[in-house]
């Protein structure tokens, strides 16, 4: 009799932990499964951004090429003293390039903190989607950043030696839709000596090797965010 009350609080013990564990088990899938919903809610964001920060260094890169056609244009016409371009095409040309060489790439990082800061990261299956992540938020943005603050001591240095020599008012164009809109020509004063002198040309080598470092690295990003987007597609599938 006695033999048999233990077996069966035995067997009602191991029911009762047998179901607590279950429970926690099920607890536990649950949170799981809410985690992986929620991490897949971020990617859905993540490839949203990627798109909208795609279009940016698309039309960043596009008048960046335009800048290095710019400065080639006013090096050969001052190369040889040839002086083909007028003061109106120069104001217009160097306008475009001090406006735009040093417009700088700002990746919307929110979605990407927000995967770090709930662990979510660590839910996504795809490594190589994973990786790129990092690389995009960590290492090219830190140099990102870096190209930025060069680029903005480049455009003070042209307002501080070129301005005073090679001036050009802008004026806002009425049909500017791009937060880096394009700017007319309003008043310019052009100092033929100085457009001749080799500090102008020494300053346009400078502005187009560094807005070739600047192309290089935005490519690095379109590359980047593209796959992000090929990837986050996997990802959700």
């Amino acid at each position: 009799m006695f033999q048999k009350s233990n077996l069966r609080y035995l067997v009602e013990f191991i029911i009762i932990i047998t179901g607590v564990f279950l429970s926690f088990y099920l607890d536990d899938l649950r949170q799981l499964n809410d985690k992986k919903t929620y991490k897949d809610t971020l990617i859905e964001e993540l490839i949203v951004s990627a798109k909208e920060d795609l279009g940016q260094l698309d039309n960043i890169v596009s008048d960046l090429d335009k800048v290095q056609i710019y400065i080639s244009q006013i090096l050969l016409d001052i190369a040889d003293n040839s002086q083909n371009l007028n003061d109106a095409e120069i104001a217009e040309k160097y306008l475009f390039i001090t406006q735009k060489m040093s417009v700088s790439f700002f990746p919307q990082n929110g979605i990407f903190n927000q995967l770090i800061s709930t662990g979510s990261i660590e839910l996504i299956d795809n490594s190589e989607l994973r990786r790129t992540l990092l690389s995009i938020f960590t290492h090219y943005y830190d140099r990102n950043s870096a190209n930025n603050r060069t680029l903005d001591d480049l455009y003070l240095a042209f307002g501080k030696d070129i301005d005073p020599f090679i001036s050009v008012m802008p004026v806002d164009k009425n049909d500017a839709s791009f937060i880096y809109g394009d700017k007319d020509v309003g008043t310019y004063s052009i100092d033929r000596e100085f457009y001749l002198s080799n500090k102008f040309k020494a300053y346009l080598l400078t502005a187009s090797s560094m807005t070739d470092k600047n192309i290089d690295m935005l490519n690095i990003f379109q590359e980047s965010y593209s796959k992000v987007i090929e990837l986050g597609s996997e990802e959700l599938q």
